[in-house]
């Protein structure tokens, strides 16, 4: 069963970032994927690199969908109300 773990550390000065974490006996062998999210180094970047990650997230899946052949459908007819007075 997939599970989460999240660990927050440092890159050391010559660039490199070492994990250790305990999986326990029973994982022995077990694929592991790491994903790297870079925190904010303060609080002001935070916003423009907030605008960075959507760019490229809008950049990397626009139009993904295109070639799927997806169709709105119809959206039918609003309800007609009396007016507020």
């Amino acid at each position: 069963m997939p599970e989460t773990v999240e660990i927050k550390s440092r890159v050391g000065p010559d660039g490199t970032l070492d994990l250790h974490v305990s999986l326990g006996q029973a994982e022995a062998g077990a694929d592991v994927v790491v994903t790297i999210r870079r925190a904010p180094s303060s609080q002001s970047n935070s916003t423009q690199t907030d605008r960075e990650e959507l760019q490229r997230f809008v950049e990397q899946t626009y139009g993904s969908c295109a070639g799927l052949g997806l169709e709105r459908q119809p959206q039918g007819e609003f309800e007609v109300r009396e007016a507020i007075e």
